[in-house]
């Protein structure tokens, strides 16, 4: 077999700690478990991550790209009000394909104890945050918001998403994250837009 690049085996290695937090929680993530799914030797994951922290900046990395994707997505949007329908869309689709990092965003205690891990997972937080506020600002400049503090109403947004995704999550994914998703941007679009 050959040798898969760096890169590749990192790719590899969060993809498969990804599915052991998914299946097992945090607790399951131990690196003999995770180098046996991956098919190497222990000693082989710590050449790619200094411990199990690093493992989780990992998925946090993955998580940060999902904004990136955001970002392109958005790009190819005209106005502020559509920008918005496609910021929320975007979530319910991509957590719709990745239903496993779920497990990992919704896992508060694989954060707390670690405060690099905690400011990082809120930099990301704050991120979508403002990239959200952002376009709220333009909707408003082209009269096409709701005369109400965008601050409050980012909150409601991300909070709707939020809320739904747990619900999809807890009911172990049993159903249409998009379909629901539709519903909740077409009672949110009624509430903000004008």
């Amino acid at each position: 077999m050959a040798r898969l690049r760096t890169a590749e085996r990192r790719t590899q290695i969060i993809d498969k700690a990804i599915k052991i937090i998914h299946t097992q929680g945090f607790a399951g993530l131990a690196i003999r478990e995770l180098a046996k799914q991956v098919g190497i030797s222990e000693p082989a994951i710590y050449r790619h991550f200094a411990n199990k922290d690093e493992i989780i900046l990992g998925i946090l990395d993955r998580v940060q790209q999902m904004g990136d994707t955001l970002a392109t997505r958005l790009s190819g949007t005209a106005s502020g009000k559509e920008k918005i329908r496609q910021f929320i869309l975007f979530h319910f689709d991509f957590l719709t394909q990745n239903r496993e990092i779920t497990s990992v965003v919704f896992s508060e205690n694989i954060f707390e104890p670690n405060s690099i891990l905690k400011a990082r997972l809120r930099a990301i937080l704050t991120s979508r945050y403002q990239i959200l506020r952002a376009l709220l600002d333009e909707a408003r400049q082209e009269r096409n918001l709701v005369d109400l503090d965008p601050d409050d109403l980012a909150v409601l947004i991300i909070g709707n998403i939020r809320v739904i995704v747990l619900e999809w999550r807890l009911s172990d994914f049993e159903f249409d994250l998009r379909e629901r998703g539709n519903r909740a941007l077409q009672t949110i679009a009624q509430l903000i837009f004008t």
